[in-house]
């Protein structure tokens, strides 16, 4: 289980309690009217509380949450360690309660309760679809770089009471990175109350390790990090761009860490995110969503801005030989194209006002070099391009035994595509395997020039190492679109495949479902767990509880009253031969009729009038099935169209049927559908 604290929940209270240590006080939280009280005590001052209601164990606390009937609490009950290294140890939760923090709650009505489950359940989403790291005893939110810069910075940071004028340390988690803090929302109250002890930051990241790696002689553990922002955080339609704060959508640190025999670690670190503009492109049932760029190009310019100092600010290039480096990936055509032209203006304004700070744009269009088959070894044209730059970054190295500094990183790569995923994971693979020859030092034995872009001579290793890239690709993936990347195959084996090419079919498809139906839900668990969305009793219901599934009922059931109406349309306007009262008569006698007209075949007779009835009855059934197959002709037809128009172009159908999110959902572009009907009838 781990550390070994437990919360005792009482009518009114509730008692946090480390059972592992004697020194550290416990934690009282006492119900208000408006919200709750926290307090510290020491275990031999216990209050009387009466009787205890529940004993819950558990390891931390990821963060308080106050919902309709009362404050809840989430905590981490249940992790594993994950990394266990000299330098680092890190855990992974395995399992997050959300429980009433109180016995005593608030009496809701059949309304409020209905929206109370639905906070519960948008919030177990959220935990359970998320990873989440933590550790006890080491800062990892911060880059190996980063860490040492504070620690030779401010070695002992403290702060001082200004009516005491006592001095105490700084708690650790105040070193923490707020970006990767992800419930740093949620521990106000620990906060407010110097509750320092029980504040644990908690990640969400993808995190593998290697011990196993040898190179040549070179035997090294390999520590994989991609750490995802809790800024602007969401789903791949929902979230795009940037905020005025200067932080973009899916934002994802990523370092490779090295650890050798003796104590040296070295680290390279490279960032992804969404353009840093002001854009957008909601889903609304288009396979490919209309991009909409904000046509005030100073919002972008100020957004950019902060995101550029924030970066400068996080990796320290502050001086003139440290540089940014932005590689833009999307096509140079349509959509993309205009949002990649402004990407570029932008830019261009931009890097004229972070003197000294030296910024660089490359715009590679992904999809074009690699289109045509054998084209993928284009990819070295890109690497060979930014080289220079690159070799001038270096990366991060330190002597763990002595403490010593042996390089630092002065520059950062930055790249994205639309969504930051598969065509940014191929790219940032190979800056990374380019870094890892360097950081072995082995660039003078290999030739650098062209070769040992896509693959290196060490086969084992780069089984490894491409495995990693691989399961990364698709954890970010998974996080923000829903499923696994694409052109994994090539990420994995160097080269696209047949297999690779009807596995992106697929996730394809099944992105175009998720992004349509389940990521409005999504997102509203998203901001519920980071305590973006505050619920209010106060206010009216946010959720219209359209489920997924009664959209895509409602479009099924549209469609069959649209058969039903075109076969009673075709029944009424081409009537059978003979007059229903007839065919109901002779539908009557048809056993009779159709015995004559089997004795009549036995005879070789005619069968006179029975036999001619029979003939009509047959031809009367054969209309209602031509009417049968013409509706059901003229229903598929009217489906095709509105799945062409629907999924190749968009429409104000398609926008009625996706699900939005709820809870905070962002402005959309005045006359959006018109907007899209615009760019239609233009191109």
């Amino acid at each position: 289980m781990g550390k070994g604290r437990i919360l005792k929940i009482y009518e009114t209270h509730a008692v946090f309690e480390n059972l592992e240590s004697d020194t550290q006080p416990c934690l009282l939280v006492t119900q208000k009217e408006e919200g709750k009280k926290f307090e510290k005590f020491q275990k031999k001052q216990k209050p009387d509380l009466g009787p205890t209601s529940q004993v819950v164990p558990f390891e931390i606390i990821f963060g308080f949450y106050e919902l309709l009937s009362g404050s809840y609490v989430a905590l981490v009950v249940e992790s594993e360690p994950h990394v266990s290294l000299n330098f680092l140890e890190i855990r992974k939760a395995k399992k997050i309660v959300i429980i009433p923090l109180f016995r005593n709650f608030r009496v809701l009505s059949e309304v409020k309760q209905r929206d109370e489950d639905r906070y519960l359940q948008l919030l177990n989403f959220a935990m359970n679809d998320h990873t989440f790291y933590f550790s006890y005893t080491h800062d990892i939110t911060n880059t190996q770089q980063r860490i040492a810069k504070l620690q030779s910075s401010n070695p002992r940071p403290s702060s001082t009471n200004i009516a005491s004028g006592v001095v105490t340390p700084d708690p650790s988690w105040r070193r923490a990175d707020v970006r990767f803090f992800w419930n740093y929302n949620l521990i106000d109250d620990l906060v407010k109350s110097d509750s320092h002890e029980w504040i644990v930051p908690v990640m969400s990241a993808f995190i593998e390790v290697r011990s196993d790696c040898t190179v040549e002689d070179v035997k090294f553990t390999l520590v994989f990090v991609s750490r995802r922002s809790q800024y602007r955080q969401g789903c791949r339609f929902t979230k795009r761009g940037i905020d005025e704060f200067g932080h973009p959508a899916n934002f994802v640190e990523t370092e490779q860490i090295l650890l050798f025999p003796d104590n040296r670690i070295t680290s390279y670190v490279q960032i992804r995110g969404s353009i840093p503009l002001k854009w957008t492109s909601p889903v609304h049932m288009r396979y490919d969503p209309a991009v909409f760029i904000e046509t005030d190009r100073n919002k972008s310019i100020d957004y950019c801005f902060n995101h550029i100092q924030e970066i400068a600010d996080k990796y320290h290039l502050s001086s003139p030989s440290t540089s940014l480096v932005f590689i833009n990936l999307i096509d140079n055509k349509k959509d993309q194209g205009k949002l990649g032209v402004e990407f570029k203006e932008v830019i261009d304004h931009v890097k004229t006002k972070v003197f000294p700070l030296s910024v660089y744009y490359y715009w590679f269009d992904f999809h074009h070099e690699t289109a045509l088959k054998g084209k993928w070894n284009n990819l070295s044209k890109l690497i060979m391009q930014v080289d220079e730059l690159f070799r001038s970054h270096k990366f991060f190295s330190k002597n763990n035994n002595t403490g010593e500094i042996l390089s630092w990183q002065t520059g950062i790569i930055r790249t994205n595509c639309m969504d930051n995923l598969d065509r940014t994971n191929v790219i940032q693979s190979l800056f990374a395997r380019r870094s890892l020859i360097f950081q072995l030092n082995k660039a003078n034995t290999l030739d650098m020039n062209s070769n040992n872009i896509l693959n290196t001579p060490w086969k084992q290793f780069e089984v490894i190492f491409k495995t990693i890239w691989t399961n990364n690709a698709n954890a970010i993936s998974l996080g923000y679109a829903g499923t696994g990347a694409l052109k994994v195959d090539f990420t994995k084996t160097g080269k696209r495949t047949t297999k690779g090419k009807i596995n992106d079919g697929i996730n394809s498809c099944m992105r175009y479902y998720i992004n349509n139906f389940t990521d409005g839900s999504k997102q509203d668990a998203i901001d519920l767990l980071l305590g973006i969305y505050r619920p209010n009793i106060h206010q009216p219901s946010p959720f219209s509880y359209r489920t997924p599934i009664e959209a895509l009922t409602g479009m099924i059931m549209k469609l069959f009253t649209l058969f039903i109406f075109l076969f009673s349309l075709l029944t009424l306007l081409l009537p059978p031969i003979i007059p229903l009262v007839q065919l109901t008569s002779n539908l009557t006698g048809m056993t009779s009729i159709l015995g004559d007209s089997i004795i009549a075949d036995v005879t070789g007779s005619n069968g006179g009038g029975g036999n001619s009835e029979v003939i009509i009855l047959e031809k009367n059934f054969k209309h209602l099935q031509t009417h049968l197959i013409v509706a059901i002709a003229l229903t598929f037809g009217v489906f095709t169209y509105l799945a062409y128009k629907i999924i190749k172009k968009g429409s104000k159908i398609g926008e009625m049927l996706v699900i939005h999110p709820e809870l905070c959902p962002e402005p959309l572009p005045s006359g959006r559908i018109g907007a899209i009907e615009n760019k239609q009838s233009n191109s």
